[in-house]
């Protein structure tokens, strides 16, 4: 792998005459491409019918690439299992919680417990595995394709039912613990046997959320399990190659952090425009953000993500907006530079290589108004001009390792279920609370880490716990141990691992012991002040008892922060402007530096160099506190600008 970061770009030589390969290759490495993606929706192509082969049309790209210098990342096929095997097993379809099979006719469509499918996708893994897994021209492999997708992570089908049911008693022993953990006595809801335990959807009213929860446990072990079947193939027949495989952003459905542990490399499919449309303007709408960012995305949406895969193992961006898509509400063409702007962040997070979706625009199916680094009748689009930019200025910049940044923001994907199921105000939601973290220390010119709760806190200055609902007293102890700054957000403390209220609702040592919460919609928020600073709490906000100092007040005389002798707790979701002043305090606290940005400028730190993006429509220059030298860009950025200063 080498030391600076690589371009890469996904190919479909299935979709394209043969007479194209040769020039597709070359043109791609005058692009300046070192990596394609190639065969995770090619099963059809691989197997035309049970057992009968067709490689010749695979060993020949692979050959023409290699050739031409371009390094390989093969993928396992199994996003998209081919009608012949549907049909051998109609049962393998995954099932919708109204009970509707998710039937053949796109992408997807399997369901995780199906030991049938399991078996099928270990025999097409080995198959590909043993074929190309010592071919010197592929270098790294990729498992199926966006896990989860089009929500299929959960299936409420018979075969989900059936190894539920084992997972429910191999974690619990006994009826009665499962009873007793659940609650179950609560509405009559008990079982006599594991055997009597349904999957929890189509009832009355809501299921038990213990029910819910574990629900979702075991779906996610399902994942992993799935993923695990074929990493292990794949490292027993290609040995030395890393494996990936390519998470999405805003999705939570499985705890990625566990399948990460089988995999060397945590890619993700990076769509700044359609992110911005679909999945980010989450219970707090923004309206300027949408008008004024709505061709360049969100300015820390794709920032946030590259540092949580980033903690999970070697970053990729496997997928990269190259122009307007498909998929999103609306579907505008990227600012010019934009394209360039994201590859060059995602090399400041520690991205080692960036991969463009896709080469070439399709002509037909479902993604045909996809854009591609080329036209549909093979000139080039305006992304390929920026990635040929990107690849010839990375040439010119050597990159330092990444350090260990001085503030971690501690994620958790149980935390999010949790919230999910238990909300009590349809506007809570967690990624979002997450990213208002995130951006409050942005927006005071920090670095950070994303990471679960077992990191080494050792080193850390600040560590931040947002709405972390059944973090327990040891797992605070872990981190008061690191010596840092200790700054929780609303909820955090308030269930135990087995969804229940614990008797008190929040830690000791963080000045807060949490008696009612008010759960509100966004458009009615409390008034706050806190340090002389106007604000409001909307969403979501807490009565309690302060034990501990006490700063601010809300309009019916409740505090806004406390402060214990372990750390301080925020007392509920502040409106951004508010949140800002209250991190920019903790930051000081921490002992750490505070650079007040403009709105839509952003700085990451990569060892001694600093990377500055403007999201922004308007002209932006670098606060005068940044000094250095100017590796590439100016310092006053325009829209989509991408500066980097080296630093002593």
């Amino acid at each position: 792998m080498s030391s600076n970061p690589e371009l890469g770009v996904c190919y479909y030589p299935e979709h394209w005459p043969q007479d194209l390969w040769i020039s597709d290759a070359e043109n791609m490495v005058k692009t300046g491409i070192k990596w394609v993606r190639i065969a995770e929706f090619a099963w059809s192509r691989i197997e035309k019918s049970p057992d009968n082969f067709d490689f010749e049309w695979l060993d020949k790209i692979v050959d023409i690439l290699g050739k031409a210098g371009l390094k390989i990342v093969m993928c396992t096929p199994t996003a998209t299992p081919p009608k012949w095997l549907v049909d051998q097993m109609p049962d393998m379809v995954a099932v919708d919680s109204n009970g509707q099979p998710r039937k053949f006719g796109s992408r997807r469509h399997y369901s995780f417990s199906h030991s049938g499918y399991l078996e099928q996708s270990k025999r097409i893994t080995k198959i590909l595995a043993q074929r190309y897994g010592d071919n010197p021209y592929v270098q790294a492999w990729q498992t199926d394709n966006e896990y989860g997708c089009h929500e299929t992570t959960y299936s409420w089908c018979h075969s989900s039912l059936k190894e539920f049911r084992i997972w429910l008693k191999k974690k619990y022993s006994s009826i009665e613990k499962l009873n007793e953990s659940w609650g179950n006595v609560f509405w009559s809801m008990e079982y006599n046997n594991f055997e009597e335990i349904e999957l929890p959807n189509l009832t009355v009213t809501e299921a038990n959320p213990s029910h819910n929860f574990n629900f979702q446990l075991f779906s996610s072990d399902q994942v992993r399990k799935f993923n695990l079947a074929q990493v292990e193939i794949i490292n027993k027949y290609s040995p030395g190659r890393p494996v990936s495989h390519n998470y999405m952003g805003h999705f939570t459905e499985f705890d990625h952090r566990e399948v990460s542990q089988d995999l060397e490399i945590a890619a993700w499919d990076s769509y700044p425009l359609g992110f911005l449309q679909n999945m980010q303007v989450i219970a707090r709408e923004d309206k300027k953000l949408l008008q004024e960012c709505y061709r360049i995305g969100d300015p820390d949406f794709q920032a946030y993500h590259h540092d949580l895969y980033r903690g999970m193992g070697r970053l990729w961006v496997m997928e990269q907006q190259p122009g307007p898509v498909n998929w999103a509400k609306y579907n505008p063409i990227p600012v010019k530079g934009a394209v360039r702007l994201w590859s060059w962040e995602a090399f400041a997070h520690d991205a080692e290589v960036v991969s463009y979706f896709r080469w070439r625009q399709a002509p037909y199916a479902q993604e045909q108004m996809h854009a591609g680094l080329m036209y549909r009748d093979n000139t080039p689009a305006p992304g390929q001009e920026e990635a040929k930019q990107v690849s010839e200025e990375i040439k010119k910049i050597e990159m330092p390792k990444t350090e260990q940044s001085p503030i971690a923001l501690v994620h958790d994907y149980e935390a999010c279920w949790m919230t999910e199921l238990d909300g009590q105000t349809h506007d809570f939601h967690y990624t979002r609370l997450l990213l208002d973290f995130y951006k409050a220390v942005r927006m005071n010119g920090g670095s950070l880490d994303i990471v679960g709760k077992n990191a080494d806190f050792t080193g850390y200055k600040l560590v931040i716990i947002p709405s972390f609902v059944h973090f327990q007293e040891e797992d605070l102890q872990r981190v008061i141990k690191s010596g840092a700054q200790i700054l929780a957000g609303p909820r955090t403390g308030t269930k135990t691992p087995d969804f229940q209220l614990p008797n008190e609702l929040s830690l000791e040592g963080l000045g807060f012991q949490v008696r009612r919460v008010d759960a509100l919609p966004r458009d009615l928020p409390v008034s706050v002040e806190w340090n002389g600073i106007k604000g409001n709490f909307s969403v979501w906000r807490e009565h309690g008892l302060t034990s501990g100092v006490s700063e601010g007040k809300s309009s019916d005389d409740m505090a806004v922060l406390t402060s214990g002798n372990q750390g301080s707790y925020l007392c509920g979701w502040p409106d951004q402007k508010l949140l800002n002043a209250i991190m920019k305090n903790q930051m000081q606290l921490a002992g750490l530096d505070v650079v007040e940005l403009p709105e839509y400028l952003r700085v990451r730190r990569r060892g001694n160099l600093l990377f500055f993006t403007n999201y922004g429509t308007q002209d932006v220059s670098i606060p005068e506190v940044y000094q250095g030298e100017l590796l590439l860009g100016k310092r006053t950025l325009s829209q989509a600008d991408i500066s980097i200063l080296k630093i002593n």
